[in-house]
């Protein structure tokens, strides 16, 4: 049995199992049982001796004087603790610590260590520094039916609860307002934490219970106390050693009181700081809050050691470029100097500059669009210039048949008209290669160079939107157009004119541009195969690419004039053209290719 010295005890303390034929130690416990009856209530004398035939009451000595006991049952891989007693004269010594460490090592192959407590002998700090957890309440035995707490001490074997090491990215700790928002079903503005326990990201994400959301919730009252610990009992428990924790504490304090000398103010701070302590103590790399205080103030001495403080939509941000970290890296756009990525978590604040102020609209809706894709699960992408800085963004949401796009913007400037075309371009080839066959612009405060692009570029509206049919085919105009209905009828979108075999040229070379990638093979719109030499064409054409950036214009614009000899057939607009990259080049020669 493990023996100790206590702070201020006369002597060592040990610990020794009481057994049956042990008159004297029995009564010794029935003596302590009787002091605190108060708040164990009563037990009757045969328990004492039912134990101790059971192996099942443990004391505690200090040199040869029982000075505390704990007396439990073992049922269903479970212990339940039915006393946790210590002599008043020496409370404070780690006795209860002992006793309980001691049970979970000589019962280590069972679940845990349940116990219950009335809530208002307010000893839920103790439980809390035994590394119990509240999960849950029920009205009591006695006539005023006062709320008695249960409380589990885990010896965390597997269960269906138990995240799985192999696939969880993220293992974060929450705050208590994070947890009301998942547990109070008519809370407002709780989307953003829901998404926190949204079925895609079951098996990434972890959430934890620290000791400090532990004794917040203990502190709480009424029954939302009980349905927040209900709550959170799925939660695997985290505990970091108190003098670890203090440790953490004193140093996080020095590092925010070189800004504000008098933190922490208040009680809310002191929660925070406790937060943020235990969660840095437990080696958790995430912590969650929407407390903008909180982030501000204890965000950065956090990152010193090893702990992120994030907003729900910037955890759910995170996880995607945990999973796809090779998505948020920058790739060339179009072979320019230009590049698109996904924006990365606390990265909302660099498309500001992408507010459509001419709508009405203010950063903060801009911020809500953004964190509102995020919590969604959807992709967000920026395209940055050469400097770095953002010149446009969309978001993505890909419906059954459609492809929204809740998100369009572009820079107000001039080159904003050339990137509104080729983003839109672009999304068109999304569409295409994820099988959506009608593209549709959802953003109510998209750019004005958008709108005039995508009106230009063939799309109809559908107020307040403006929507597009993306059509893989190669057909005659009937098949065509019973493509194009049936995209219309499953998008709920207005059906497109009937087609006629034989249309003019000018027509269906306007309904392949709205329609692309269709192609009306009984119209008079005739194809041309148009020879252009390997180095032009990695200039115009992109292909094959080279080994420095494009220019930005050749890039970055879909309409370019190309001078050829002046011999061969004579073409004429309008026309569909195939270019024939011929063989060899001034470099590193390529195969010819169409």
């Amino acid at each position: 049995m493990p023996s100790s010295t206590g702070p201020g005890s006369s002597g060592p303390l040990r610990l020794a199992v009481v057994r049956a034929s042990d008159e004297d130690a029995v009564q010794a416990a029935i003596r302590l049982g009787n002091m605190a009856r108060s708040t164990l209530g009563h037990l009757a004398f045969a328990a004492y001796y039912d134990a101790a035939a059971k192996d099942t009451l443990l004391m505690a000595y200090s040199d040869d004087r029982p000075v505390g006991y704990a007396l439990y049952d073992l049922a269903r891989r479970r212990v339940r603790l039915t006393h946790l007693c210590v002599d008043p004269a020496f409370q404070g010594r780690g006795i209860a610590r002992l006793l309980v460490d001691e049970i979970s090592k000589r019962h280590s192959d069972y679940l845990g260590i349940a116990a219950s407590c009335r809530h208002s002998y307010n000893l839920g700090p103790m439980w809390i520094s035994l590394e119990f957890t509240n999960i849950g309440e029920r009205p009591g035995r006695g006539k005023d039916a006062a709320p008695l707490v249960d409380w589990w001490r885990d010896h965390h074997h597997p269960n269906l609860f138990t995240a799985d090491i192999d696939t969880v990215l993220v293992r974060a700790g929450i705050d208590l307002n994070i947890l009301r928002d998942i547990t109070e079903a008519n809370r407002p503005d709780a989307d953003d934490s829901r998404s926190l326990v949204a079925p895609h990201l079951i098996g990434r994400l972890e959430l934890v219970r620290t000791a400090a959301l532990d004794a917040e919730i203990d502190q709480m009252a009424g029954d939302l106390r009980g349905r927040c610990a209900r709550r959170a009992q799925p939660f695997a428990s985290v505990r970091a050693a108190s003098g670890e924790v203090k440790q953490l504490t004193e140093r996080i304090l020095e590092q925010v009181r070189q800004i504000d000398p008098t933190y922490p103010s208040n009680e809310n701070d002191e929660f925070d700081l406790r937060h943020v302590a235990h969660a840095a103590a437990a080696q958790l790399k995430v912590f969650i809050t929407k407390d903008a205080h909180l982030t501000q103030v204890l965000g950065p001495a956090a990152t010193r050691f090893g702990l992120r403080v994030l907003r729900p939509a910037d955890v759910v941000v995170h996880i995607d470029e945990l999973a796809r970290a090779e998505s948020y890296r920058p790739v060339d756009l179009l072979d320019t100097g230009y590049a698109q990525r996904l924006v990365g978590s606390g990265r909302d604040s660099d498309l500001l500059p992408l507010t459509n102020s001419s709508t009405g609209e203010r950063p903060k809706q801009l911020l809500k669009v953004l964190k509102q894709l995020a919590i969604n699960g959807h992709d967000r992408v920026g395209i940055y210039s050469p400097t770095g800085a953002i010149v446009a963004a969309y978001g993505l949401i890909e419906a059954d048949n459609s492809l929204h796009v809740p998100l369009l913007r572009v820079i107000n400037r001039p080159l904003g008209d050339t990137l509104a075309r080729q983003l839109l371009f672009l999304l068109r080839q999304h569409a295409r290669d994820t099988g959506k066959r009608i593209l549709r612009i959802t953003d109510t405060s998209m750019s004005a160079q958008v709108r005039s692009a995508a009106l230009t570029d063939g799309f109809r509206e559908a107020d307040p939107d403006l929507f597009t049919y993306v059509l893989p085919v190669v057909g005659d105009a009937a098949e065509v157009e019973h493509h194009a209905v049936k995209a219309a009828r499953q998008a709920g979108v207005s059906e497109p004119a009937p087609l006629g075999s034989g249309m003019p040229a000018v027509v269906a070379a306007e309904l392949e541009h709205a329609w692309w990638p269709a192609k009306i093979v009984d119209s008079d719109l005739p194809t041309y195969l148009v020879p252009i030499q390997q180095a032009y064409s990695a200039d115009l054409l992109g292909v094959p690419r080279g080994l420095l950036p494009r220019h930005e214009l050749l890039g970055l614009n879909r309409e370019h004039v190309y001078y050829r000899s002046p011999g061969g057939i004579r073409l004429h607009a309008p026309a569909r053209l195939l270019w024939y990259m011929s063989t060899g080049g001034s470099t590193v020669a390529q195969p010819a290719a169409i």
